[in-house]
C-alpha cells in the first residue's frame, strides 16, 4: 500500500502545480479550447509523471551493474521487529483512504444508475442524432454523452429551446467524457483540494464552450443572455449538471468579454518548464553523497552481460524471470531483512552509525552466496549485516532462457542513532 499512497501524493503535487498555474495564467483568457486541453492534459500528466521511473544518476560515482534494493533502516534502541505500531498506523491510514475512496465510487455509481432510471421512466424521443429524455417541469436540464435530459415549459417544443442547443453543444464536444475522467480521479485524489478546483475549472470551460456554440447559431445573443438571467433552474445535485445557475455570473461576464489577443497564447508555453521540472524531480532519482565514511573498495567492473564471481557460476545482470523470496518479489526479502536486523548494543554505546552497502548473489540452487561489503561503516555494523544476509532462507532462483541462473543484488542498510 505504501508505494500506492506515495504515488498518489506525487500525483497530487503535480495536479496542484498544474491547477495553480491554470488559475494564475489561463483562467481569464478566452481561449476556451486551449484551456480545456490544458486541463485534460494536466490530469493525464499528473497521473503519468509519478509512474515513470528513469535511471538514477550520481555525478562522480560509478553505478553498480546489479539490482539495488530499497534501503533498510535500523534504529538504535529498537529492534527491527518492533514495527507493529508503524504497521498498525499505516494500516489505519490505508483503511481510511480506501473507505473514503469507496464512498466516492459508490456516489459515482449511484449517479450513473440514477441516469439510467431517468432514461427508463421518463418520456423518450429522438432528436437528430441525440436521445431526448423529457424531464418533468422545474427539473435541471443536462446531458450525458448523446442522452439529453431536457426540462421544457408546457407548450414549448424542443426546437424552440436554447437550453436544448446548449446541451447539444455539450454532447457534440464530448464533455461528459471529461466529467467522467475527473470523477474517477476524485476517487483516488479525494484528499486533494486542487482536484476540486480542477473540476470547477473544467466545468466552467465546458459552459463557455457550449455558450459560444449557441451564440454562433443564434442570431439573437441578447435573448440568450436574458434567458440566463430570467430562467429559474431547480437545484438538483449531481455530477452531470451542465446548465448550472451557479456559473451564470461568470458565463455572462465571459460572453461580453473582449477576446484575448492571439499573442496571449504564448502563455501556455509556461507549462513546458513545469512539466520538465516535475519530470526531473519525480522520474529521476539522484543519489546524494553519503556522510563521511571509510573509503569504499575499488569500484565493481563496468556493466556487462555477465559478472564473474568467486564461484565458477557466472552471475547474470539481465534475466528473464527475477529471483523470488518466500513466495514474493525482491521487496519480500527486504522486509525479511528489516525484521531480522538488530542494532548492535556496543555500536549504540560507541555512537556508531552510517550506511552499509552489501552485495550478494542468489545462485541457481536458490542459495545466498558471494556476500561482500561494498562500502563498510564499522566491523560491528558490517558483521551484523553479513550475519543476517548469510542466514537467509533459500530463494527461488532467477531464470534465463528457461534455465536457473545466478542473480546479483545490492542492499543498503542504514544504521541510525535516533
Amino acid at each position: 500500500m505504501k508505494p500506492f499512497i506515495l504515488y498518489q501524493l506525487k500525483a497530487g503535487i503535480c495536479l496542484m502545480l498544474f491547477t495553480g498555474l491554470y488559475y494564475i495564467l489561463f483562467r481569464k483568457e478566452t481561449f476556451h479550447r486551449f484551456n480545456r486541453f490544458y486541463l485534460l492534459g494536466s490530469l493525464l500528466l499528473a497521473a503519468v509523471i509519478p509512474a515513470v521511473h528513469l535511471g538514477g544518476f550520481n555525478p562522480g560515482s560509478p553505478s553498480l551493474p546489479v539490482r539495488i534494493l530499497e534501503a533498510v533502516a535500523v534504529y538504535a534502541g529498537k529492534a527491527a521487529t518492533d514495527d507493529n505500531t508503524a504497521l498498525q498506523s499505516g494500516t489505519l491510514l490505508a483503511l481510511i483512504y480506501g473507505g473514503i475512496a469507496l464512498l466516492f465510487t459508490g456516489y459515482l455509481l449511484a449517479q450513473l444508475i440514477h441516469l439510467g432510471l431517468l432514461a427508463f421512466r421518463c418520456e423518450n424521443a429522438r432528436w437528430n442524432d441525440f436521445h431526448l429524455v423529457i424531464l418533468p417541469d422545474k427539473n435541471h436540464s443536462f446531458s450525458f454523452f448523446n442522452f439529453i435530459f431536457l426540462s421544457m415549459p408546457a407548450g414549448e417544443t424542443p426546437g424552440q429551446s436554447p437550453v436544448l442547443r446548449h446541451e447539444m453543444a455539450h454532447a457534440r464536444q464530448w464533455h461528459s467524457l471529461d466529467i467522467l475522467l475527473i470523477q474517477i480521479i476524485k476517487i483516488f485524489q479525494w484528499f486533494n483540494p486542487f482536484v476540486y478546483l480542477a473540476e470547477k475549472a473544467l466545468q466552467e470551460t465546458h459552459e463557455y464552450l457550449a455558450d459560444a456554440a449557441v451564440l454562433e447559431q443564434d442570431g439573437e445573443p441578447g435573448r440568450y443572455r436574458l434567458l440566463l438571467l430570467t430562467q429559474v433552474f431547480g437545484l438538483q445535485p449531481g455530477i452531470f449538471n451542465f446548465f448550472n445557475h451557479s456559473l451564470i455570473k461568470n458565463r455572462l461576464t465571459m460572453m461580453t468579454k473582449e477576446k484575448s489577443p492571439l499573442r496571449n497564447r504564448f502563455k501556455y508555453l509556461a507549462a513546458l518548464p513545469l512539466v520538465l521540472l516535475l519530470g526531473l524531480a519525480m522520474c529521476c532519482k539522484t543519489n546524494t553523497p553519503e556522510a563521511p565514511a571509510p573509503p569504499p573498495p575499488p569500484p565493481p567492473p563496468p556493466p556487462t552481460e555477465e559478472i564473474t564471481t568467486t564461484e565458477n557460476e557466472p552471475a547474470l545482470i539481465e534475466v528473464d524471470e527475477q529471483a523470488s523470496f518466500q513466495g514474493g518479489d525482491i521487496l519480500k526479502f527486504r522486509e525479511w531483512v528489516q525484521k531480522s536486523l538488530v542494532y548492535p548494543e556496543e555500536a549504540i554505546k560507541k555512537g556508531i552509525s552510517g550506511k552499509v552497502m552489501l552485495q550478494f548473489a542468489v545462485n541457481s540452487s536458490g542459495k545466498v552466496c558471494d556476500i561482500k561489503i561494498l562500502r563498510g561503516v564499522y566491523p560491528l555494523l558490517d558483521n551484523e549485516t553479513i550475519k543476517v544476509i548469510e542466514s537467509s532462507p533459500d530463494w527461488v532462483p532467477a531464470k534465463k532462457a528457461g534455465s536457473n541462473v545466478k542473480q546479483q543484488f545490492v542492499i543498503p542498510v542504514i544504521f541510525a542513532l535516533q
